[in-house]
C-alpha cells in the first residue's frame, strides 16, 4: 500500500475510533450495524468522498488484522449507497486560493492574532508565522503542490535560478509512486518568499516548512480566515486556485494536467468548470456581439 494511502487510512480509522469508543462501541472487530450507524452520523457533515474513504479504511484495517470485514456485507453497502445519494456524489470543492486571495493573505498574514486562550501574539511571533504562511501559499500555488508534497519539501530540493525564479524537485507524489520525481517552476516572488524564511543554518535535509499534512491544512485555512476570505479553504486551495488562474489565462486542459501532474483529466476539469464555461461557444457568441 502506498504511504499516502496508509496515512489516509490511519487518519480515517482514528476518526472512527474517536466516534465509537466514547459510546462504548467495539471497533475491532466492529459490527456492520455500528459501521452503518457511524456512516449515517458522518453524512451530517461529510461528503460522499469522505464516506467512501471512511468505509474503505475500516474495511482495510479489519482485513489487515485478520478480522471479518464488517463493510463487505449488504447492510453497509446499501447504507453507503443511500447516503451518497442523499449528500450528492460530487465532492465539495475547496475554495480556490487565487492570485487575488494570495494578495489578501500577504496583506494580513503577519498581523498578530489571538490564540485559543484569547492572548494576542507578540509582533515578532506574528511576523515569523506570517512569513511562513505567505511562503507556504505562494510556493504551493506556483508549483501546484499537494499537501504531502509541500510537507515533504526539503531545502535541498530548492534551487535558485539566475533570473530570480526557482526550481523545486518533487521527489514523490500521489501519481508518482515509483518516485521518478518531477521538477516544478516557481516564480521570483515565491522564491523571495522562501528566502525570507530560510534559516541561516538550513541544511539540505531540513524540511522547508516543518509542518505535517494536517498542520499545513490548518495554517492555510487560518490565513484565509484572517484575510477575511469567504469559503472553505484547505490544503487543496492553492492547487485549485492556480489551476483556475491558469485556465482564465488561456491554458488548455492538457497543459494544466502537465503543470499539476494529474494523470487523469477528471479533477482539473472539475476545478476549471467556471473558466471553461467562460470560453464556451455561447460566451464567444456574446463576446462577438459586443465587438
Amino acid at each position: 500500500m502506498a504511504a499516502n494511502t496508509r496515512r489516509a487510512y490511519l487518519s480515517q480509522w482514528e476518526a472512527f475510533q474517536a466516534w465509537a469508543e466514547p459510546r462504548g462501541y467495539r471497533t475491532a472487530p466492529a459490527s456492520a450495524e455500528i459501521v452503518a450507524a457511524h456512516l449515517a452520523e458522518l453524512a451530517k457533515t461529510g461528503g460522499a468522498a469522505t464516506l467512501k474513504m471512511r468505509r474503505a479504511a475500516i474495511g482495510a484495517v479489519h482485513r489487515a488484522s485478520g478480522l471479518a470485514d464488517p463493510t463487505a456485507g449488504e447492510l453497509v453497502k446499501r447504507t453507503l449507497a443511500g447516503l451518497v445519494r442523499q449528500v450528492g456524489a460530487a465532492p465539495r470543492q475547496a475554495a480556490p486560493l487565487t492570485a487575488a486571495a494570495l494578495e489578501a493573505i500577504r496583506a494580513t498574514a503577519c498581523l498578530p492574532r489571538r490564540g485559543r486562550a484569547g492572548r494576542l501574539e507578540r509582533a515578532a511571533t506574528a511576523q515569523a508565522r506570517g512569513l511562513v504562511d505567505i511562503a507556504l501559499c505562494s510556493v504551493m500555488r506556483d508549483a501546484l503542490l499537494r499537501r504531502s508534497e509541500a510537507a515533504a519539501l526539503k531545502w535541498g530540493d530548492v534551487a535558485a535560478q539566475a533570473d530570480g525564479s526557482g526550481r523545486l524537485i518533487v521527489r514523490r507524489s500521489k501519481t508518482d509512486q515509483e518516485a521518478a520525481g518531477s521538477t516544478q517552476y516557481i516564480g521570483r516572488q515565491a522564491m523571495a518568499d522562501l528566502e525570507a524564511i530560510r534559516p541561516a543554518d538550513a541544511r539540505p535535509g531540513d524540511r522547508v516548512f516543518g509542518l505535517s499534512d494536517s498542520q499545513l491544512q490548518r495554517r492555510i485555512a487560518a490565513a484565509a480566515r484572517a484575510a477575511g476570505l469567504e469559503g472553505r479553504f484547505s490544503g487543496h486551495s492553492p492547487r485549485i486556485g492556480m489551476a483556475q488562474d491558469l485556465a482564465a489565462g488561456g491554458a488548455a486542459l492538457p497543459a494544466l494536467m502537465q503543470a499539476g501532474r494529474w494523470s487523469s483529466s477528471v479533477m482539473p476539469a472539475s476545478y476549471i468548470r467556471g473558466q471553461s464555461a467562460g470560453r464556451s461557444a455561447v460566451a464567444q457568441y456574446y463576446a462577438d456581439q459586443q465587438e
